[in-house]
């Protein structure tokens, strides 16, 4: 466990934090476990400026929050080592005073260090402790803690450090915190536009989306033929109309989905919104079915009703937390929650989840 520092090492006033730096995962999934940790920023340095940094890909997730003050936006993927400069540059210019480094590779470590930010609080991953003024150890419980509470415990690291005033909370570790999204009205006429032009109504029936793939993992995908089959029976048992969505990565799945119904009632939606497109059509779902995806968790946030299907991966630690919110698994598997990419077997973990056992669930929110 990470072991305070002395109590003349801390700040006597956090006033004197006057501008936080917050790296952000590089995951929509992770970024929405993240919610409740920047809510709790908030409430520990409630004068504080918090600028978060973020890979393109995620920032329009936070471009409506009320828990950043600004964005800035870092290419070294597609730019390379220059931009890890040029922001290094910016960073010092800024003058930051605290470093939340909610991702754990060396590289964020490594940048805050080199922007002179005093106070640097982090996860000891990576070999990077000696970048990190506050490094924290990962407990060793016998449960794997979720991340919603990993991510919490960098804040409060940070929030005992930097005041007299400790703000620690106990909280229960084997609860996850739950994390809120409230769509603006921009985000769900987006939405629903986009549902118009491709003839789904929100108030004729109920809609039940699907997303089929997992950009990151094939042994996180229940099988296409399966979603097919599931779609079929929402649509005869339920009235549902089938809505597919995803990533642009996701789009080909999602067409293998459609094309193996055998009741033409599914429009594909995968690769056509951004995220805070996607967060406004998500929150006109009656019904979310998701694998282990970004999607899941950001459906749950909103509080629509998901399932999330889960094989390799550990629900324990990455479930989506949310008042409807629910997982679906196939008992009794030796080799569950892998954790591998690539089943090396016959990827038992996924099909032996039936459609039948997802209808059974759907049934509670759709009749």
């Amino acid at each position: 466990m990470y072991e305070q520092k002395q109590e003349t090492d801390r700040l006597e006033d956090r006033a004197a934090i006057g501008k936080v730096l917050v790296r952000a995962t590089n995951w929509l999934g992770d970024a929405v476990m993240t919610l409740p940790a920047l809510a709790q920023l908030r409430r520990s340095f409630p004068e504080s400026f918090v600028c978060l940094m973020s890979q393109p890909g995620l920032a329009g997730f936070f471009q409506t929050s009320a828990l950043v003050d600004e964005i800035l936006v870092y290419r070294r993927r597609e730019r390379g080592w220059p931009e890890f400069l040029s922001a290094l540059r910016r960073i010092r210019q800024m003058r930051f005073d605290l470093a939340i480094l909610f991702q754990g590779s060396f590289e964020a470590a490594l940048l805050a260090k080199l922007a002179g930010i005093p106070t640097r609080v982090g996860y000891a991953t990576q070999a990077r402790s000696w970048l990190l003024t506050h490094p924290i150890a990962k407990p060793n419980l016998s449960t794997p803690r979720h991340q919603t509470l990993d991510y919490a415990q960098i804040v409060d690291v940070a929030s005992n450090a930097l005041s007299r005033d400790a703000d620690h909370l106990e909280r229960d570790q084997r609860s996850p915190l739950i994390p809120v999204i409230t769509p603006t009205t921009a985000q769900q006429e987006a939405g629903a536009r986009l549902l118009r032009e491709h003839d789904v109504s929100t108030s004729e029936r109920p809609i039940a989306m699907l997303n089929a793939g997992a950009v990151n993992s094939r042994a996180k995908r229940w099988p296409a033929d399966r979603y097919a089959g599931l779609a079929d029976e929402l649509t005869a048992s339920f009235g549902a109309r089938i809505v597919l969505v995803g990533a642009p990565a996701e789009r080909e799945i999602a067409e293998r989905v459609i094309s193996g119904m055998k009741l033409p009632n599914a429009v594909n939606l995968a690769g056509l919104t951004d995220i805070p497109t996607l967060i406004g059509l998500l929150s006109h779902a009656d019904l979310v079915i998701s694998n282990d995806t970004g999607s899941a968790h950001v459906a749950a946030a909103l509080g629509r009703p998901t399932l999330t299907i889960f094989g390799p991966t550990n629900e324990f630690e990455t479930a989506p937390s949310g008042p409807h919110a629910e997982i679906v698994r196939a008992e009794g598997i030796e080799c569950e929650r892998c954790m591998l990419r690539d089943c090396p077997i016959d990827h038992r973990c996924m099909i032996r989840i039936s459609a039948s056992d997802l209808i059974e669930r759907a049934r509670v929110y759709l009749t």
